[in-house]
């Protein structure tokens, strides 16, 4: 038997076990198997971007980059953007998450991100130590955002980040 059919097999049994107690599962079949299915400590953006219900991207996301389910508040947030066109909704959560405090200290590793306003190195300053795999310390990223704008400017444009 492959590791996927267990799983399948297992997410039925807990399934059907949680429904006997009156109880349902929080996350769907195919959530379980997508992340059974990939590699841990790292999400292919590409990939995700294939779900073309935002509900069940933006949960995906959340578990992906963030390694936990979203949040009742995030989610209700979310949800006043679900009218979006897929694109336009999943570049919205991806920026969001990927410029978060939470997805910088899960180092969560994205790859093939077709969301991202890639230069040579990576995209935007604060996509230096997340999407490119270039470590950034986090004191510097600290002075970084406490800057003024136009100091910003000035860091990006010598960097030759365009935005």
């Amino acid at each position: 038997m492959r590791d996927m059919d267990i799983y399948s097999s297992l997410y039925d049994i807990v399934d059907e076990n949680m429904t006997n107690a009156g109880q349902k599962l929080q996350t769907s079949k195919e959530l379980v198997m997508s992340l059974a299915a990939s590699k841990p400590g790292s999400v292919d953006i590409l990939k995700l971007s294939r779900e073309r219900n935002n509900d069940t991207f933006v949960k995906k996301a959340f578990i992906f980059m963030l390694n936990r389910q979203i949040d009742g508040t995030a989610l209700r947030v979310w949800k006043t953007h679900y009218k979006l066109p897929p694109e336009e909704f999943q570049r919205r959560v991806i920026a969001s998450i990927k410029e978060s405090d939470e997805f910088f200290k899960n180092q969560v590793k994205m790859y093939n991100n077709i969301y991202s306003e890639n230069t040579s190195f990576g995209g935007s300053l604060a996509g230096i130590g997340r999407s490119a795999g270039i470590t950034v310390p986090e004191r510097m990223m600290k002075i970084y955002r406490k800057m003024p704008l136009f100091m910003r400017n000035a860091a990006k444009k010598v960097l030759g980040i365009r935005r």
